[in-house]
């Protein structure tokens, strides 16, 4: 029987990972869940290495935060790939595995021998997942790419920027790697499908996920209102996109703030309780009008509505705004820095967002983000991986294997 207070959903489920970039982040999503991820590395490690910043702030590759985000929980060997010997370790490895995660560019690993067709000739059950910028194939499968390419094309850039009057009609790019998050856990979502798949049929499968398509699923209305009325978005100031101008969401508290006071969701009985937040207070200014009693009536007049709501939080601050529209189930809430996310007691107590992990070698501690969903109980996230830290081991346990099989 599983232990629910140590229940990791992927235990026994071995992944072999290639490539750096783009099915980095998936291979962290299922190391944390639980599966045993391989990372396969260059002799001089892989590239993200070497992307700043750095602990302690000199660059050091066992240092890059980058690469500890997205590497964090997993193992590490490092294989030349070009070497012959070290082709038939990968070869070996795959063969042990249940997942395969290709990171690298389209026929790379096809042209050492491990292409998906070969791979799953020789293993049946195996699932491969490709994680590339555009495909496998067509027209733009081999162009050269990068984070913020593939948030352009993918369309992502069209609808993030800001109102006309808070400066130039341009795009701005999410930071932190958005393409490879988004790619990621697409990837992570189609294999944990495959694994279902594997257990109610036994075959794998190949998955070709594309970073572009991946992001142009993820544009939220951008995409249906071209399709079902021939309108495009514009940008809106840290709101969703629209075909047309829209009420500001965000409003300066007393305390200079600002506050995300959402006017979505907001039915008539949590209407009626924001008004009478408002009127207790004298603030309620027309909101007290019959007329504003059902939707029907405040639709056309949501605009003014948000005016009210935007003068009242100038009157507080934002822990008390968020406080007491809590209180009344109202979907609103504070924008937060960095540091206030990570002291907020809803990520830190309620949701055990980040987990402290100690550096086995220093005994220092250093917080990470933790799955971006809830699933199992036990805290499964470790430091990312040395440069061929179970190279040795990982070797003598393949080794260990052919000898069992010819002694059969």
């Amino acid at each position: 029987m599983v232990n629910p207070e140590n229940f990791r959903p992927l235990q026994g489920v071995r992944v072999i990972e290639f490539g750096d970039g783009l099915g980095s982040y998936a291979g962290r999503l299922l190391a944390d869940s639980g599966a045993e991820v391989i990372k396969v590395e260059p002799p001089q490690g892989a590239a993200s290495r070497s992307a700043g910043p750095f602990v302690g702030g000199a660059a050091d590759p066992e240092q890059s935060l980058q690469f500890w985000h997205a590497n964090a929980s997993k193992q590490s060997i490092a294989l030349d790939l070009h070497d012959p010997q070290d082709v038939a370790t990968a070869r070996a490895l795959v063969a042990s595995a249940d997942v395969v995660l290709d990171g690298l560019a389209p026929g790379a690993l096809q042209a050492l021998g491990l292409g998906q067709a070969a791979l799953r000739a020789a293993h049946s059950k195996l699932i491969v997942c490709a994680i590339t910028p555009f495909g496998q194939d067509g027209p733009w499968a081999n162009y050269t790419s990068s984070d913020l390419v593939q948030l352009a094309a993918g369309g992502l850039l069209s609808v993030c920027g800001y109102d006309g009057g808070d400066g130039p009609d341009t795009p701005v790019a999410p930071t932190g790697g958005q393409a490879a998050h988004i790619a990621g856990m697409t990837a992570m979502m189609a294999i944990l499908a495959a694994l279902i798949e594997v257990q109610a049929s036994g075959e794998g499968q190949f998955i070709d996920v594309s970073a572009q398509a991946s992001i142009a699923v993820s544009l939220e209305m951008g995409v249906p209102f071209w399709a079902y009325q021939q309108r495009e978005v514009i940008r809106h100031t840290a709101r969703h996109a629209m075909p047309a101008e829209s009420p500001r969401w965000q409003h300066r508290c007393a305390d200079g703030k600002y506050f995300l006071a959402l006017p979505l969701y907001i039915d008539d009985a949590r209407f009626a309780a924001l008004v009478e937040w408002f009127d207790a207070e004298g603030l309620a200014e027309d909101l007290t009008d019959p007329s504003y009693q059902l939707m029907s009536g405040r639709a056309h007049r949501m605009g003014h509505i948000i005016e009210v709501i935007g003068r009242f939080c100038a009157k507080h601050d934002a822990a008390t705004m968020f406080r007491e529209s809590q209180a009344r189930r109202l979907p609103w809430a504070p924008v937060n820095s960095p540091d206030e996310i990570l002291a907020d007691p809803h990520f830190s107590e309620a949701r055990h967002t980040f987990a402290d992990v100690a550096d086995p070698a220093t005994g220092q501690q250093y917080r990470f983000a933790k799955l971006p969903y809830l699933i199992g109980h036990a805290d499964t996230t470790t430091m990312p991986p040395r440069l061929d830290q179970h190279g040795a081991r990982l070797r003598g346990e393949l080794q260990q294997n052919q000898k069992v099989q010819h002694a059969q």
